[in-house]
């Protein structure tokens, strides 16, 4: 009895440690990005504070302080154009009214999968991604996965550190799984992605309404 007593805990702490580390690794990474002078000890260049020369830069909604960066970035002449997700730039071209040409994205697996389309047609080859630095790591993971074997190099660049610095936003841990796997079904199968998502907005759970770049 006391030996089945002892696997059965033991089992118990595996499990827990198997459903832990994940998140425990998430934001150490998380942490890290909040501190890249610890980083440069180790690689002079972190990725996520390395712009690179690209094709055109992309800007996520949110924090006006993206828009900012990314205007910084142009100016810079890292890229010869700057997007946002909230625009589609061929209707906007044609119409010339931005109010018209809303892409209504909701959330980051929105954001990317609309720039694949908007970038495919354009035919650029290197992508750079404006965002938070709270919300990079989760950034890079859904992009990666969506723009996967699109011929496109995406780069994704979080703003710079405030001060003080920050920390990591245990929302932005808690959304990254669920986020990826919005962005495998979204380039797997739109239809189902998109079915789920209006059910998610109509659905009256958990106060009905539906925050944006919730996945």
């Amino acid at each position: 009895m006391t030996v089945v007593w002892r696997q059965s805990t033991r089992g118990r702490w595996v499990l827990l440690a198997a459903i832990l580390l994940p998140f425990v690794s998430l934001y150490g990474l998380n942490w890290l990005i909040f501190h890249p002078g610890f980083v440069r000890v180790f690689y002079p260049d972190p990725p996520f504070d390395t712009p690179q020369l690209a094709d055109v830069i992309v800007v996520l909604a949110g924090k006006p302080e993206r828009g900012r960066y990314a205007a910084l970035l142009a100016e810079n002449r890292l890229a010869p154009r700057l997007l946002t997700t909230l625009v589609d730039p061929d209707c906007l071209g044609k119409s010339g009214a931005r109010e018209l040409c809303a892409t209504g994205v909701r959330n980051t697996v929105d954001e990317a999968l609309t720039m694949r389309r908007v970038l495919a047609r354009e035919q650029v080859d290197r992508v750079m991604v404006v965002t938070s630095r709270s919300h990079v790591v989760r950034t890079a993971a859904i992009f990666t996965l969506i723009f996967f074997r699109t011929g496109m190099d995406v780069h994704v660049v979080a703003t710079p550190l405030g001060a003080p610095p920050g920390a990591p936003s245990i929302r932005e841990i808690l959304s990254f799984f669920p986020s990826l796997g919005g962005a495998v079904l979204g380039r797997l199968n739109p239809e189902l992605y998109e079915w789920i998502m209006q059910y998610r907005r109509s659905a009256p759970l958990r106060g009905a309404a539906t925050r944006s770049h919730g996945a």
